[in-house]
């Protein structure tokens, strides 16, 4: 054993950036530990694994301090009308999007955007576009999957003699019944 490890499995480290994401000017420190561990030569692959971020975004930190100096870290005002899903109404979608629809009243098997668009509407009084619904179903982790084609298993011997049908169809006859 290490003489200094983490021992609880809740601990992970989507667990932690989670925290840091949640908690004001916890984000920060992540931005900071990053840039230094650039700074001290480690790779940027190493650092974004480290903290699950993109290269993209590691990129832009980098290129910030280095224009505007350690204040380049900050967060500052960002133009736009702020989201209508404030903090306690994503956590009770994502409480909600854990059930299925039909426990709502609704007639859907699955959550898509436009769904979301009438759920929020009706117990949260939010209004937003089925685009935007369906960007915040990826961001909370759903995504879509597609409906599959599913065959019906034949029988044996009606899957044999369709075969034999098939073989016959070859030299003319096709062999089908209807």
């Amino acid at each position: 054993m290490k003489a200094l490890s983490i021992t609880r499995s809740d601990v992970t480290p989507e667990a932690l950036l989670e925290l840091a994401t949640t908690t004001p000017g916890a984000w920060l420190g992540v931005k900071i530990a990053a840039v230094l561990l650039v700074q001290a030569g480690h790779r940027p692959t190493v650092v974004t694994e480290l903290f699950g971020i993109s290269r993209t975004t590691l990129t832009a930190w980098v290129h910030r301090v280095n224009r505007d100096g350690v204040t380049g870290l900050l967060e500052h005002s960002r133009p736009g009308r702020p989201s209508q899903l404030t903090p306690r109404i994503r956590r009770q979608v994502d409480a909600h999007l854990a059930h299925a629809p039909a426990e709502y009243g609704w007639t859907r098997a699955h959550w898509d955007g436009p769904m979301l668009v009438r759920h929020l509407r009706k117990y949260f009084g939010v209004r937003i576009k089925v685009r935007q619904a369906q960007n915040w179903l990826h961001h909370l982790g759903y995504r879509l999957k597609r409906a599959g084609y599913t065959y019906v298993q034949a029988h044996a011997e009606d899957a044999q003699q369709f075969q034999e049908s098939l073989k016959k169809g070859s030299s003319g006859k096709t062999g089908i019944t209807v």
